[in-house]
């Protein structure tokens, strides 16, 4: 069992990590939106945050999307890959 949860942990943070990158090579001037999954009717989606006042660097934002309710579910702001894989697997579990 602790296995099968590094395994997953893993998986997550390599699902991130991959998505960071997309979304890094999206063009200026095109929404910079990354699909992680899709579940039923339900979303994980990566996009770039905007930057607020604070000295910490936000490397990007996650959101659970409602695709039939046409809106988010709930969303957080990541500082880290790591905080990544926890909002992830936090979406996913839902």
């Amino acid at each position: 069992m602790i296995v099968c949860e590094a395994t997953d942990i893993e998986f997550s943070k390599l699902r991130i990590s991959r998505a960071y990158i997309k979304l890094l090579c999206i063009p200026e001037g095109t929404e910079k939106i990354v699909s992680l999954a899709r579940i039923g009717n339900y979303e994980v989606r990566m996009f770039e945050s905007s930057q607020t006042g604070s000295d910490a660097v936000q490397l990007f934002s996650m959101e659970l999307f409602d695709h039939d309710a046409q809106s988010p579910v709930d969303s957080c702001i990541c500082y880290s890959l790591d905080e990544g894989v926890a909002a992830f697997q936090d979406f996913i579990s839902r």
